[in-house]
């Protein structure tokens, strides 16, 4: 169940009346425009008081109440992303139920662009770049796995780049909603779905195509897909259905990022991207904070030819 916005959730917004303009959510948010929709509800700008403040106000659409653990679920990874505090990752001030029934999460309202929209503007990045992209995106994971957090969604929509200060890429991790523990017992019981299929087939582990239980591996996994697309400008695996290209993750190598641009891609940042993408979990990095052997070691320094 995704909690942050990300913008290839969503569709252009139609003419259609909203009820939900003008209204004020809660006695705190007034609802400014809409900024988006999708399966899972709507998103909307809007102004918080009596902070005075701009929040992305995401509305879940009806039809949760035929779901029994919809209610229990959504607290539960509401108040666990919550928690996330990285500079690296989108802050959620906010979330409840209105009297109506109406469920809403607030969250950072972010001025910037998505990894994809940047690709697709600028095509393959330089590696110094994508490096600089990469630490920023592990920095936000190793949080998460701190925390017991881990995102199964990775992917180009789900990163934000701003400007901030000197820095035009800097990085926010976008729906940490797809939350799930891997250290210990969940208290509250499996309310998470675990065993159902959650993340984007060009940007998924092998391990959760096959709906085994995830850990921080997968993020992994994804992580080194991000880095390849990055650097390649193109994802790793293609196919006209989304099962095929699920089946050459689970049986097909990648072709090495430096075979496609020799002469941008050091060998070290290839072995890297491809030892992130291991068939095997057990092949790839295996620090208990998730990506931090990528933040720590082999992207420490720009890599040169």
């Amino acid at each position: 169940m995704p909690l942050q916005p990300s913008v290839t959730d969503f569709h252009s917004v139609g003419a259609e009346p909203d009820p939900l303009l003008g209204r004020v959510i809660n006695d705190r948010y007034k609802i400014v425009e809409q900024i988006g929709h999708g399966g899972m509800g709507r998103v909307y700008k809007a102004l918080q008081a009596p902070l005075d403040r701009l929040v992305a106000l995401k509305v879940l659409g009806a039809g949760h109440d035929r779901d029994p653990n919809f209610y229990k679920r959504f607290f539960l990874e509401a108040s666990v992303t919550a928690k996330l505090t990285h500079p690296n990752t989108i802050t959620l001030y906010d979330y409840g139920r209105t009297e109506d029934g109406i469920f809403f999460i607030a969250m950072e309202y972010l001025n910037g662009r998505t990894l994809s929209g940047a690709m697709q503007q600028d095509g393959p990045l330089a590696q110094e770049r994508v490096i600089h992209i990469a630490q920023q995106i592990c920095r936000s994971l190793r949080e998460a796995h701190a925390l017991g957090i881990i995102h199964r969604d990775l992917k180009p929509a789900n990163v934000m780049l701003l400007r901030q200060h000197d820095d035009h890429d800097f990085v926010k991790v976008l729906d940490f909603g797809l939350v799930k523990f891997f250290h210990g017992e969940n208290p509250e019981g499996d309310i998470t779905n675990a065993g159902t299929f959650m993340g984007s087939p060009h940007y998924i582990a092998p391990e959760q195509a096959r709906n085994q239980s995830p850990d921080q591996r997968c993020d992994i996994y994804s992580t080194g897909v991000l880095l390849y697309h990055m650097l390649t400008g193109k994802v790793p695996f293609t196919a006209a259905a989304p099962v095929d290209i699920i089946l050459k993750h689970l049986h097909e190598a990648p072709v090495p990022p430096r075979q496609l641009r020799p002469d941008h891609i050091a060998e070290e940042l290839n072995d890297v991207v491809l030892k992130c993408m291991a068939k095997s979990r057990e092949e790839r990095f295996q620090s208990e904070l998730g990506a931090a052997a990528l933040c720590a070691g082999y992207l420490a320094e720009p890599a040169s030819d």
